[in-house]
């Protein structure tokens, strides 16, 4: 590794700022003090706490995600303003879950639309209507797909992100990077546009910058692509055709996938066709008669295209980076991980993994090199076996869908509308897509606490029922910090919430009848510490056991005798 630029070497109408929402009292907890208080181990010298590169909708996530944990930061993007064009389209349910905890989700839902239902068309067989808001959706208060431009979303965070004293900083590239010799922060080397240069060392810097990442070139790591083999043509198209303006279409036949997708504004769709036999070289030239041919063909449809805003012609890849971490260093987004879009779940998987690095960033400020560094090495962890699974389904799911002849085309065409009416694999497209199961099995808590009266199930989403006084569970949890979740049966004495055994943190009691709701893996003995991203980070039968097994590594600098409080 000697003579890697890490190692010493140089090489060539929004909510109100930070308001955490409605169901967040001014509470914190371990974790939530300002940057510059209790920070052991932070080097003088560092001028930020964050570098974010990168400002897309990952980028700028961390980026509020610092500010609202005490950290200092700085967002940059060698653009010169922001693109106008939809990019990503689809927010899922547990995204908007994490925009709730920062206080966006309202904006969000109101720049949307919710998809009422799919339908899957093919030439012999009868259209397949999934009902998309009818799923077994389960505990979540979103239990929609939400068709929101990526713009509209980056517009929102930004705006929350200047509201609260923040700024993208424009037209400044990253050139490179070098960690200092004693290894306590990260010397960035920038480019502004008007040709000044700038050195700035930051504490920790997180690259968001997409697929052809600066950060990740710079520090070495490496992202292997493959090509999917396929082409892609996509358009943002006004119609004059009369479609159900909620409802989404997919038509499979001989001639490749189509998908037709509602946008919130009234009679514009997204277009996204597989054109099989066309080179990835090859020039299309992607206008109205061209969309309107294509939909003629393989819908039958006269969609009267006119008012093309946005169109690409792109060929499908896929590639997940070698480490997540390279000391100070780390990366998210599409810097991360490169997939089909199938699914809708890119941006999503990209604002849960800053959703997931930056408090943790805020907690290891409390702790010593090393219980800071298992912190920190839980993101790789946990992260990356998501990120794994999204490539691996995406690209068979872009396979079935692409397949090369005309006649395992139809077939799929026939297949497909069996599968897709049936209940289980229909529920799929509801918690499944909308990314409400993911559990952290292969690192960080799930593998701790499995010694005497600890629950081993850690790493899992907290339900979120509704609770007897009308308000959702995670509305109940501490804004910033971790919160005990507790079951109070009757007649039994539990410590009160400000009682040295909860170690500061704070605690919701809840009853029988509200514990019933607490269906999760996580959560079935009757003490549950829940993480500031609402995953459990342990469970046992008392505080001292899950504080044993959990807090050396999720709670690297919490003291035991700090006040509590009780919030149930």
């Amino acid at each position: 590794m000697n003579g890697h630029p890490m190692n010493g070497h140089p090489m060539p109408g929004h909510p109100a700022p930070f308001d955490h929402g409605r169901e967040h009292a001014d509470r914190t907890g371990p974790g939530a003090t300002p940057s510059g208080a209790g920070t052991a181990g932070r080097p003088d010298d560092a001028e930020v706490d964050v570098l974010v590169v990168g400002a897309g909708p990952t980028g700028l996530t961390a980026a509020c995600e610092a500010r609202r944990h005490g950290l200092t930061a700085r967002i940059i993007d060698r653009a010169t303003g922001r693109s106008g064009f939809s990019k990503a389209l689809v927010v899922h349910a547990r995204t908007m879950e994490v925009f709730e905890t920062m206080g966006v989700s309202g904006p969000v839902l109101a720049a949307g639309a919710r998809f009422a239902a799919l339908n899957v068309n093919t030439r012999h067989r009868a259209p397949v209507r999934v009902d998309l808001l009818g799923l077994p959706w389960g505990d979540t208060a979103h239990p929609y797909w939400l068709s929101v431009p990526q713009y509209a979303t980056e517009d929102i965070l930004e705006s929350h992100l200047t509201a609260g004293g923040g700024a993208v900083e424009w037209g400044v590239a990253l050139e490179d990077l070098r960690e200092d010799d004693g290894g306590g922060s990260v010397e960035a080397r920038l480019a502004h546009g008007d040709g000044r240069r700038e050195t700035v060392r930051a504490r920790w810097v997180v690259g968001c910058d997409g697929g052809r990442s600066r950060v990740r070139e710079a520090s070495g790591l490496r992202l292997d692509r493959a090509d999917a083999g396929a082409v892609f043509v996509l358009a943002d198209v006004l119609t004059t055709a009369d479609l159900t303006e909620d409802e989404g279409h997919v038509f499979l036949g001989p001639e490749g996938l189509l998908l037709i997708v509602p946008m919130p504004e009234p009679r514009r769709w997204r277009v996204i066709a597989h054109v099989p036999g066309v080179r990835a070289e090859e020039r299309l030239t992607l206008d109205a008669p061209f969309l309107d041919e294509l939909i003629r063909r393989r819908a039958g449809i006269e969609f009267g295209s006119h008012g093309v805003t946005w169109q690409s012609r792109f060929a499908l890849g896929h590639g997940l980076v070698d480490r997540y971490r390279r000391g100070r260093v780390f990366l998210a987004g599409d810097a991360a991980h490169i997939h089909s879009p199938v699914g809708g779940q890119g941006l999503n998987t990209g604002v849960q993994d800053a959703h997931n690095l930056l408090w943790k960033l805020a907690a290891a400020r409390h702790a010593g090199p090393g219980r800071a560094d298992a912190l920190l090495d839980s993101y790789e962890a946990e992260r990356r076996p998501v990120a794994r699974a999204m490539v691996r389904g995406t690209a068979r799911a872009t396979r079935a869908l692409t397949t090369r002849t005309g006649m395992t085309r139809t077939l799929l065409g026939t297949v497909a509308p069996t599968l897709l009416g049936r209940p289980p694999v229909q529920a799929r497209l509801g918690r499944g897509v909308g990314m409400l199961d993911i559990g952290y099995r292969n690192g960080g808590p799930a593998e701790g606490g499995t010694g005497r009266g600890v629950h081993p199930a850690a790493g899992h989403r907290l339900p979120n029922p509704v609770l007897r006084d009308g308000r959702r569970l995670h509305q109940r949890l501490a804004a910033l910090g971790f919160t005990w979740v507790v079951r109070a049966r009757p007649g039994e004495t539990w410590p009160p919430g400000d009682d040295r055994a909860w170690a500061g943190i704070p605690v919701v009691f809840l009853s029988d009848e509200e514990w019933t709701g607490l269906s999760g893996p996580g959560t079935a003995p009757p003490v549950v510490l829940v993480r500031p991203d609402r995953y459990t980070a342990g469970a046992g039968s008392t505080a001292a056991s899950v504080l044993s097994a959990a807090g050396p590594r999720m709670l690297p600098g919490i003291s035991p005798h700090r006040p509590g409080h009780l919030t149930g």
